[in-house]
Parts: structure tokens; C-alpha cells; sequence
């Protein structure tokens, strides 16, 4: 999970300011804060964490997939699978704090741009883009 991490999100350039990552950092312990791994082969391929916003809403952080495995479909499942986690926490809707380069990605996904939470938008955050995601609940 760290790896991934710290080769995705926390890569040199990515943002204007530098970032170290803290792999102890106590959001991903804190309690309704949930860190979830995509696996393939047994191997851990992509990463999130799924945070209870504590208004009938989760808020997905933290998104990465291994930098050799991009663009082939693991984004996808992954957002496929953290919505199917958030309905079964009973979830109505998701927010995300998008970087700039992901932006057309979650809109092909289904995410609008929608600011809910300003304050948020502070540290790596900052430059991000707040989007939102309503859940249509799984059929029986």
C-alpha cells in the first residue's frame, strides 16, 4: 500500500509543493477511515481509502494504481469496488478531492464536479478538484 503511495501520489513533480508521506499517518487508524487494496495474482496492484463522512456519505482518498499497471483498466475496477463497499456501509453518495490529471477520468465514471467541502482543499489537496458521485443502490 505504501509503495504504491509513495510511486503514484507522493512521486517528485507531482505537486507544486513537496509532500512527505507519513505511512503512519493516524487517517488511515482513525475509526470509519477503511485503507482497501486491489490485488491481482497476490500481488497488490492499487489502493484507497474509504473515509465515513458521517453524512451519508464515504469519501474516497488516496487513489493510486502501481505506475506500470495505469491506464489498463484497474482504476475502473477499483471504483467499481469501493462503490459496492460504500452501498454496503450504506453509503448514498461519495466525494473525492480529485487531482487535476484525474479529473476526466471520474467523470467517465459517473462523478460531477461539486464542491462539498472547501476546506478540505488545503496540503496535497489544494490544487484538487472536489467532485461527487450519488450511489444508485445494488439490485437484489
Amino acid at each position: 500500500m505504501h509503495d504504491i503511495r509513495r510511486a503514484t501520489l507522493f512521486a517528485p513533480g507531482r505537486h507544486d509543493d513537496h509532500f512527505e508521506y507519513d505511512e503512519n499517518h493516524p487517517d488511515d487508524r482513525a475509526p470509519g477511515h477503511e485503507p482497501l487494496l486491489l490485488m491481482l495474482d497476490g500481488e497488490a496492484i492499487g489502493v484507497t481509502r474509504l473515509d465515513d463522512h458521517h453524512d451519508g456519505a464515504g469519501v474516497v482518498r488516496l487513489v493510486a494504481i502501481a505506475p506500470a499497471l495505469q491506464r489498463q483498466g484497474h482504476g475502473r475496477i477499483l471504483g467499481e469496488l469501493v462503490e459496492a463497499e460504500a452501498r454496503r456501509r450504506g453509503f448514498s453518495r461519495l466525494y473525492v478531492n480529485a487531482h487535476h490529471s484525474a479529473v476526466g477520468f471520474y467523470q467517465r465514471t459517473g462523478w460531477g464536479i461539486e464542491t462539498w467541502d472547501p476546506a478540505e482543499l488545503v496540503g496535497i489537496a489544494a490544487s484538487c478538484v472536489q467532485m461527487v458521485k450519488p450511489l444508485v443502490p445494488a439490485r437484489a
